[in-house]
């Protein structure tokens, strides 16, 4: 099951408070296609002691996506979990409203709210703006980039402050910037 669902179950459960809509991006989802690194979250529950969490997007036989999630949990030599999740795309929506299944019958809302021109980083979200994802094409990126892909979220209302570097390579444990707790 894809982790961020798990906790788009609690929100909707519990309640959120109401903000404006987010705009969203225009994808073309050919390019969309193929793995990306998370590279950056805000912290919860449900993500916490993922190491080196890579999703794979292809087009399935029935036109909606096939997301293949790969993640250890608690360290780097813990066994390598893959989790198939189906996931589609909402009519009218520039491809960027997506819907994502983590099992029946439940499927969660999961937007993109930014892809830069190359398909090389995108921010995803939701609209309480209570969780938010960078992905890029490489397990990490440069300090400049990720401080303009923050102030990307802020200008959309998020905190950016709140959100933690997923850890990648063994070295980042401890790091200040990557979330580590529950990793060792």
């Amino acid at each position: 099951m894809h982790t961020a669902g798990l906790v788009w179950i609690t929100l909707t459960l519990f309640g959120c408070a109401s903000n404006p809509p987010l705009p969203l991006a225009n994808v073309d989802l050919d390019r969309m296609y193929g793995g990306w690194y998370l590279v950056a979250t805000i912290p919860n529950s449900f993500e916490k002691g993922l190491v080196a969490p890579y999703d794979v997007y292809s087009k399935r036989p029935d036109g909606d996506i096939r997301e293949d999630f790969y993640v250890r949990r608690g360290a780097f030599d813990a066994p390598l979990k893959h989790f198939e999740v189906h996931d589609w795309v909402r009519p009218n929506t520039q491809n960027a409203h997506w819907r994502v299944q983590i099992f029946w019958p439940v499927n969660l809302p999961f937007l993109v709210l930014y892809v830069d021109p190359d398909y090389q980083f995108v921010l995803f979200g939701e609209e309480d703006r209570q969780l938010g994802w960078i992905y890029s094409r490489t397990p990490t990126i440069d300090e400049g980039r990720y401080q303009a892909l923050l102030a990307r979220f802020a200008t959309l209302g998020y905190d950016k402050s709140r959100f933690i570097k997923f850890v990648q390579f063994p070295n980042q444990i401890g790091q200040a910037g990557y979330w580590s707790e529950g990793i060792h």
